[in-house]
């Protein structure tokens, strides 16, 4: 009977679109900042302009004037906690929200301000308005208030939010060239491992079972090898020459007449180039060229220095017709190369393909940089 013992559970995390995003410090700063700015400039005008009119009892004033204003810090906070509730929502329907919800605020601001100071000149507290032009005025006075409040509030939202998206697009371009890069690596094991089981079959049907056992071994070495390089990183040219002496020399095995020259400058040694940037082009030099030219054959692999750019140069000899090399010209191997060039340097690199009747050469120009 099938059980699922053992099976680890799946889980769908919530999308960013969905939880909203998160407060962070510099945002909850920037509010809070503007809040008493506001509450406090406000506050230090009142007061100051009662003082100098000279009348008595102002010091109570003040005091019954800080506490309503207290409670008017208090109203913004509560609109701050129906903003963050509506996190997820966009910011249209944000701002919308909350410049409905300004007007109710002030009226409420004004209403606890006209008891307040009516309990502190012992005036009847009633809830009939005596003069109306007086309270239009309070009430539009508090409503702007409040709605100067709201838009420089929703303006430090819209720029943090901003801020956010531009970094949450810079983190998936990010993502999608990773991807990329990654999946155009992926897309040269499988070619090289169908070419090189090739090669093992060939010498299996040859009788050459001990050739084949030896370059099975060097194919396992050699794989372990390419596995553990991180195709998104750069690595030391030395390095890139190293792994292609490893496979050419599995090759030499089923070609005996393969001659390999490999042509590194010193200084160039440490040269940073992406993981595995030359390997189509060695497999392709193999396969389209040696594997169709008469004995002897040859593939040469050489780097130069030229100004700010370094140069890499894979030649080998060409087919008996003349025309075995040129084959892979527009081939799965060339096209990789070129695009995953292009996702690291952009037109700054260039590939260059020279046919010829006993030669053929492929160029890569990249900038010269060094691995620390």
């Amino acid at each position: 009977m099938p059980t699922d013992r053992g099976r680890e559970p799946f889980y769908v995390e919530e999308s960013a679109e969905r939880r909203g995003r998160g407060q962070t410090g510099p945002e909850t700063r920037a509010k809070v900042g503007l809040t008493l700015a506001m509450w406090g400039s406000t506050y230090l005008l009142f007061t100051l302009g009662n003082l100098l009119n000279g009348k008595p009892g102002q010091w109570m004033a003040a005091g019954v004037r800080a506490f309503v204003m207290m409670v008017g810090v208090a109203l913004c906070y509560a609109l701050h906690r129906l903003l963050r509730r509506l996190a997820h929502r966009p910011f249209r329907t944000r701002a919308l929200v909350l410049a409905a919800a300004a007007p109710f605020a002030a009226e409420a601001y004004a209403w606890l301000g006209f008891f307040s100071y009516a309990y502190l000149h012992g005036t009847s507290m009633r809830m009939v308005i005596v003069d109306w032009a007086v309270a239009a005025n309070v009430l539009s006075q508090w409503t702007w208030f409040f709605i100067a409040w709201t838009g420089l509030y929703l303006a430090i939202e819209y720029n943090f939010d901003a801020k956010d998206e531009a970094q949450r697009s810079a983190e998936l371009r990010n993502l999608a060239h990773n991807a990329k890069l990654r999946a155009l690596s992926n897309q040269i094991n499988p070619h090289f491992l169908f070419n090189s089981l090739n090669s093992i079959s060939a010498l299996i049907l040859e009788g050459r079972a001990y050739d084949a056992e030896r370059m099975l071994t060097g194919l396992s070495t050699f794989f372990r090898s390419t596995l553990s390089i991180d195709p998104l990183i750069d690595v030391a040219l030395e390095q890139e020459f190293d792994l292609h002496r490893r496979y050419l020399a599995i090759e030499q095995m089923r070609y005996p007449d393969l001659a390999v020259d490999f042509d590194l400058p010193e200084e160039l040694k440490s040269a940073a180039v992406p993981a595995l940037i030359l390997q189509p082009l060695v497999e392709n030099a193999v396969k389209h060229g040696i594997a169709k030219s008469l004995p002897p054959t040859w593939i040469g692999i050489a780097a130069r220095h030229e100004g700010d750019m370094l140069s890499i140069t894979v030649a080998n000899t060409a087919g008996s017709d003349g025309q075995g090399a040129a084959v892979c010209g527009d081939g799965i191997g060339l096209a990789n190369v070129r695009e995953r060039l292009s996702e690291h340097h952009g037109a700054a690199q260039s590939l260059a393909v020279s046919p010829g009747p006993t030669l053929f050469e492929v160029r890569i120009t990249l900038p010269i940089g060094f691995v620390r």
